[in-house]
């Protein structure tokens, strides 16, 4: 068969393959290795960074915060750009692979220097380190992450197919990440007699900082070549993209008048912000409140248990249900668990600090917990992609990018919103000190702790989770949007 026979085009994209039958597995698990430098960014941002820069490095909870705003405005700018970039790029390697190659050795060296300051550096020399590196770091990764997200939303164009590719993409990031995690509690922030909670060794911080930057780099490299060879069957654009500062803000905003990317936009940032802050506070929670050592972190990787629970009912699910009100419902089990794990300490129905007991029950319910978000999280991206073509019906452009710039931003959010306010309340609402050792705050502030970490933040959830029963794009209109879409290309062919 000639390549113009191979030619599958219309509108202002081509395919060069039509592909034939379902996406191969090995593809869906080699883009399933592109979550691994997420995973271990969040891991290193979300556990690590503020307990560092707070209680190892003494920079103010608050200054920290401010910092990472600022970085979280520039994301605002680079995010839904850096989608419309790649959704008009052209190249012999594609719309997205480029940018990914680009961003591989950038990123890992970066997230090496952010734990790694130059030693001598006053307070506001470490607030300025922590801003430039931070920002470099937001910019490589939005490089990596807007195409790779964008990919998923090509590979397939079915409704059930595209929560596959999602779930293959959370199951690899899940194994991989908890082995990273694992691997880390165990071998670099291992107790000492001096240090018996490894986290607050300072001396544990560069060679993490090498482990990171290695490891996020290799995976970038190595899911971008091994779905180069999908790059036949992706859509690419006909004509050559005139990158004008001007067109690509045009592009943003033409996608932002999608009434359903607004509401998911707004409701996933809220989901991701405020899941952000619990995030903050549970380094200080498990380290202070729990009193955990490093040596029994580790076996919080257990509550991959309630991931691959996901992976398993996730298809069930979908058989039987809308997309939107699954997330609901998971979010607001989620909070509810969230809620409830502090509340049984309160009513000291939970066994004493030290009591292996409390590790393990501690354990099930973050199972629970888990299984409840990676649920929302494999439909709130399956639902990025059916709305690429309800955009498309609307304007005739694809904007795989922009849209998946939507989760790229929210992701983001976890490490930014949710640090700068994070920050602030452990700062002025809690009030907790700084290079203190575990088993020496006072009750009051570790109640302000518990308190906020688990009642004050989750209430929040409810304003999310009303948001999405307002989304309206479902299984049987999106089938009617692309049964009208298959007319209008067949007419432009």
């Amino acid at each position: 068969m000639s390549e113009r026979q191979n030619d599958v085009s219309y509108g202002q994209f081509r395919r060069e393959k039509k592909r034939v039958g379902p996406v191969p597995i090995s593809t869906k698990i080699f883009q399933g290795l592109g979550a691994l430098p997420g995973s271990h960014k969040d891991f290193a941002f979300n556990a690590l960074l503020l307990l560092f820069y707070n209680q190892i490095l003494h920079v103010p909870a608050t200054a920290a915060s401010i910092v990472l705003a600022i970085a979280l405005i520039f994301d605002a700018i680079t995010d839904p750009l850096m989608g419309a970039l790649s959704d008009g790029f052209r190249s012999r390697l594609g719309r997205r692979h480029p940018f990914m190659y680009a961003a591989a050795f950038p990123l890992g060296f970066l997230m090496y220097l952010l734990f790694t300051p130059p030693d001598g550096l006053s307070q506001n020399m470490l607030i300025a380190w922590l801003l430039v590196i931070t920002l470099l770091i937001r910019l490589a990764f939005t490089f990596f992450v807007v195409p790779w997200n964008a990919l998923a939303a090509e590979y397939s164009d079915d409704y059930v197919e595209r929560t596959s590719i999602v779930t293959y993409r959370y199951l690899v990031g899940w194994m991989g990440g908890v082995t990273f995690t694992f691997a880390i509690y165990t071998f670099v922030f291992a107790a000492t007699k001096e240090y018996p909670v490894g986290q607050l060794n300072p001396e544990n911080y560069e060679p993490f900082a090498i482990v990171v930057g290695i490891l996020i780099t290799f995976w970038c490299l190595l899911t971008t070549h091994l779905t180069k060879r999908e790059i036949p069957y992706l859509r690419q654009p006909m004509q050559k993209s005139v990158l004008r500062i001007s067109t690509l803000f045009k592009q943003v905003w033409a996608a932002m008048q999608s009434p359903n990317l607004r509401l998911i936009f707004i409701s996933f940032l809220m989901f991701s912000g405020l899941a952000g802050v619990g995030g903050v506070f549970d380094s200080f929670m498990n380290t202070f409140y729990w009193e955990f050592a490093a040596e029994e972190l580790r076996w919080f990787v257990l509550t991959i248990i309630g991931a691959i629970a996901a992976f398993v009912t996730v298809p069930f699910l979908q058989r039987n249900y809308q997309k939107q009100h699954i997330v609901a419902v998971s979010v607001t089990i989620a909070m509810l668990v969230g809620i409830l794990k502090v509340v049984l300490r309160f009513a000291d129905v939970w066994p004493d600090n030290g009591d292996p007991m409390l590790l393990t029950m501690l354990i099930a319910n973050s199972c629970v917990l888990v299984y409840c978000l990676t649920v929302a999280g494999i439909m709130f991206a399956s639902m990025i992609a059916d709305m690429v073509d309800e955009q498309e019906l609307r304007t005739g452009m694809r904007q795989e990018g922009v849209f998946a710039s939507v989760i790229g931003f929210s992701a983001k959010a976890t490490t930014s919103i949710g640090l700068v306010i994070g920050g602030t309340l452990l700062d002025h609402v809690v009030g907790f000190p700084r290079g203190e050792a575990a088993g020496t705050i006072d009750s009051d502030t570790l109640f302000r702790l518990a308190f906020t970490d688990g009642v004050a933040i989750n209430v929040f959830f409810v304003i999310p989770i009303y948001m999405l029963t307002r989304y309206t794009l479902t299984l049987e209109s999106l089938t009617d949007v692309q049964d009208k879409l298959a007319i209008r290309r067949a007419d432009e062919k």
